[in-house]
């Protein structure tokens, strides 16, 4: 049976310390994440738990995508679909032209929502300084970005 979530904007650093959790729960970085610059947000289930997250770093017209997570009991709801389609939309309404990401494990997921390879140097200046980028994901992940 599909669980029922709702999702919420993280406007606290109250709810971004629980974000925080939910994503070393899930294996995720969350040590640099943070409010200015950035959207996130969090899917409760039923009891008010954390199942779900994802958001978007804002460089410019450029945005990282990044702390997509779902909690395992979950998985294969199409909620990790449906995080991406809000965070694209939520970029659109920003002005962003361009999403990027970097993925250990979720390349084909992230492939058929259209988003394409690219190489490391092809990445623009702005995305590469970022602690995700810079810092926090090893040079094996895979790069990738999404057009509008």
């Amino acid at each position: 049976m599909k669980e029922f979530v709702v999702n919420q904007e993280i406007k606290t650093q109250k709810e971004l310390e629980a974000l925080q959790v939910f994503l070393r729960a899930n294996q995720l970085p969350a040590d640099d994440i943070r409010l200015d610059n950035s959207v996130y947000f969090t899917y409760y289930n039923t009891e008010e738990a954390i199942v779900g997250s994802g958001g978007l770093e804002l460089y410019g017209t450029k945005a990282l995508l990044r702390s997509l997570a779902v909690s395992p009991e979950i998985r294969g709801q199409q909620l990790g679909k449906q995080i991406v389609s809000d965070l694209l939309r939520k970029a659109q309404s920003l002005a962003m032209s361009e999403v990027y990401l970097l993925t250990e494990s979720a390349f084909y997921f992230f492939h058929k929502l259209g988003f394409e390879e690219l190489k490391r140097d092809e990445v623009p200046e702005e995305i590469r300084s970022s602690t995700e980028f810079s810092q926090v994901c090893p040079t094996s992940a895979n790069v990738m970005k999404l057009t509008f």
